[in-house]
């Protein structure tokens, strides 16, 4: 489809489609892990209550390659698209691009830092540390308060899974122009996020709706960006935070 074929739909419409149905999902999550015995059942298969722990707590290719060098990716795609943005105040042909770059470096930056403060504030703990699973914390639901003596868990949301999540930012930012490569995008950075998860939960770190979590929060922080920086761009409106990049 080329660019002159794309319908672009109402802005009302897309932010109806683009926010409602994320909002939609979280509201499922929320009563159906929260609510129901999910989330322990399939932590349930990678927990040994002979141990008692999680065997691949330590495991060498979840914490090396899943753990740490994933995250080494998304922090030099980070580097490069910052490159590509400064480089467009020297070069004149990259000069339209720099609100593309901006959008996607903050897309890749701002979900991940703002999940990080979940984490420290909403005081839920990781699957190993809950007595469960042979920890001292008691499970406490999303909407429960934790006794004042225990203390304090910094588990939820998944924070591993951020750095994958964040790349759905690509999604929208090729949407209007390249709608394949926009589901291209879209795929691949689900299907990293949660590849990630599943590696932290086969790890007894977090449960699986920790993750499905995180992504909401990814999604709605890029789509936020996505209404300040390049709103304008693709809608033609003036309402849009002008940054005159």
């Amino acid at each position: 489809m080329t660019h002159a074929q794309v319908q672009r739909p109402d802005p009302r419409t897309f932010y109806l489609w683009h926010a409602g149905i994320p909002l939609i999902i979280a509201c499922f999550i929320l009563v159906t892990f929260e609510y129901t015995a999910w989330d322990r059942c399939i932590s349930n298969w990678f927990f040994d209550p002979e141990l008692p722990g999680f065997p691949l707590r330590n495991d060498w290719f979840l914490e090396v390659i899943l753990h740490q060098w994933a995250k080494y990716v998304l922090i030099a795609l980070g580097v490069g698209l910052l490159i590509c943005f400064l480089l467009g105040f020297k070069f004149p042909r990259w000069r339209g691009r720099r609100r593309l770059f901006l959008f996607l470096l903050l897309s890749l930056v701002a979900g991940p830092v703002l999940v990080a403060l979940l984490k420290a504030t909403t005081n839920r703990h990781c699957p190993y540390d809950l007595k469960i699973y042979g920890g001292f914390a008691p499970y406490v639901h999303l909407l429960e308060l934790p006794p004042p003596e225990m203390p304090r868990g910094k588990c939820f949301p998944g924070g591993h899974a951020s750095g994958g999540f964040a790349l759905m930012g690509f999604y929208l930012a090729f949407y209007h122009h390249r709608r394949k490569l926009a589901y291209w995008a879209l795929g691949i950075g689900f299907t990293y996020g949660f590849v990630l998860g599943v590696g932290r939960l086969m790890q007894g770190a977090h449960f699986l709706s920790h993750n499905l979590w995180t992504a909401v929060v990814c999604w709605l922080v890029s789509l936020a960006l996505y209404r300040l920086i390049l709103h304008s761009r693709d809608f033609g409106q003036g309402d849009s935070l002008q940054l005159n990049l």
